[in-house]
């Protein structure tokens, strides 16, 4: 077990360097709002949405523990109806709201959290299945807008939660965030 533990971290040591050194370092503060392409998603909607499923999943599902936005919620702009961000698409209003910088710092915070706390155990019941509806509810998250994501996490394993929306997820999602920072002209290829 531990070689699989030291695989998870060093995963999510991966998606994290990633998101820091090629995305949260690389586009300038100021243009974390910018929308490139006539349109686009912001890099500040993307970078908040897997930092949210990534902390309500690992932290509130599975471990049962304060979310790590608990610390960032009032540098990054939102205190509540935090659920907003989960969602695929992008809350416009949400997104101008939020801090870029505290965002980008929040994104790494979430994954150090992971790393931090897989690092320092041995690993949880990965068959184990954490009520995932009851952390959504305890958020707030209306049921009726996000009925794809209760059906998504529910019945789901540790390990699921683990191997996508902590690792997965982050790659996904990271690759989008590569893209767009790539059509901002910001390419260090």
């Amino acid at each position: 077990m531990t070689e699989l533990r030291d695989w998870i971290v060093a995963d999510l040591r991966s998606v994290r360097d990633r998101l820091a050194r090629g995305v949260v370092d690389v586009i300038p503060a100021d243009r974390w709002h910018e929308r490139v392409d006539g349109g686009g998603i912001a890099p500040v909607s993307v970078a908040w949405h897997v930092a949210r499923h990534h902390d309500v999943a690992i932290n509130a599902v599975v471990r049962g523990v304060p979310e790590v936005l608990d610390a960032w919620a009032a540098p990054v702009g939102i205190t509540t109806d935090t659920w907003r961000g989960l969602s695929e698409s992008e809350d416009t209003d949400l997104a101008g709201a939020l801090d870029a910088v505290a965002v980008g710092g929040y994104l790494r915070a979430v994954f150090d959290a992971s790393i931090d706390w897989l690092g320092g155990t041995t690993l949880p019941d990965l068959h184990a299945v954490p009520d995932s509806a009851a952390a959504l509810d305890a958020l707030g998250t209306p049921r009726d807008r996000f009925d794809w994501l209760y059906a998504m996490w529910g019945g789901k394993p540790v390990e699921f939660h683990l191997r996508w929306t902590a690792v997965g997820h982050g790659y996904n999602h990271l690759g989008e965030l590569i893209s767009i920072r790539n059509r901002m002209g910001l390419s260090p290829f």
